[in-house]
């Protein structure tokens, strides 16, 4: 049975005369927030590209970019860190859609944020519209974020506040970023490296995300420090082992765990 709707038009017919102009269009782009650890497990990287041209013209940025017609948000994604960066088969979570009408000085443009973890910080290029890519040092706690790379004497800093924001008849705490350095990261991506690592730090004791910055066989000692550098903070080794048993098995090898040169069972994820 062919349904009509209130001016007598089957679907075919309302598409056949439906005019997608006769409605704005926002642009769709992605952004991705990529982290990975230093070698020695000391600390968290994070991968920016150097944009080449207008807006926001040799600032610092997450690798990102307009998604066409022909792809998804998440094929689109991956290309973008491709393209700019060199990386390819990185894990990608989706964080949230980010749609202030002035976040884009171009256009009304929305973008649709992932976090991207890898096990390593590889060497990266610059590429398409990036003139350079590179990792920072990345330092994340509830008053401060701090990207800065010494080589090339760069620093982003920006300090953060708590407010407190209403939802219908909820009421929820939310960080906001104010810029306390001369350098800063392009557009709204300070705000998209927040909610990443607030769903990161939400979500991180009960989905397996932080196994994908490990390598695929690791030793309980790597796997905990992985989990600490993404809190940031410290976990009782007896309380981690109960936390991450029911979803590790042993591979009946050994190897030297990259934190305290030991050797130390591996395991993998179930």
């Amino acid at each position: 049975m062919e349904y009509k709707d209130q001016d007598g038009l089957t679907e075919k017919e309302f598409l056949a005369q439906y005019n997608p102009g006769d409605y704005a269009r926002p642009s769709v782009t992605v952004d991705m927030m990529v982290l990975g650890p230093k070698k020695d497990y000391s600390g968290l990287k994070i991968l920016l590209i150097k944009r080449g041209g207008h807006p926001f013209i040799n600032c610092w940025a997450l690798p990102g970019g307009f998604v066409h017609e022909d792809e998804s948000c998440y094929q689109a994604a991956g290309r973008e860190l491709n393209e700019e960066t060199g990386l390819k088969n990185v894990f990608l979570e989706q964080v949230y859609t980010f749609s202030k009408p002035d976040r884009d000085p171009r256009t009304r443009v929305m973008s649709v944020a992932y976090m991207a973890l890898s096990p390593v910080a590889p060497p990266v290029r610059g590429g398409d519209d990036a003139v350079a890519a590179a990792w920072f040092d990345f330092e994340f706690s509830e008053n401060m974020i701090r990207i800065h790379n010494d080589d090339i004497g760069v620093e982003i800093n920006y300090q953060l506040s708590t407010k407190r924001f209403k939802n219908g008849n909820v009421k929820y705490a939310n960080l906001v970023p104010v810029l306390k350095s001369k350098a800063q990261l392009a557009f709204d991506h300070v705000e998209i490296i927040l909610e990443s690592m607030i769903k990161l730090r939400r979500e991180i004791e009960y989905t397996d995300l932080p196994f994908s910055m490990a390598n695929e066989e690791f030793t309980l000692p790597d796997l905990q420090v992985i989990y600490e550098l993404l809190l940031g903070h410290s976990l009782y080794k007896a309380n981690f082992r109960i936390m991450v048993s029911d979803r590790i098995e042993a591979t009946g090898k050994k190897a030297k765990s990259v934190v305290g040169r030991r050797m130390s069972e591996l395991y993998r994820l179930k």
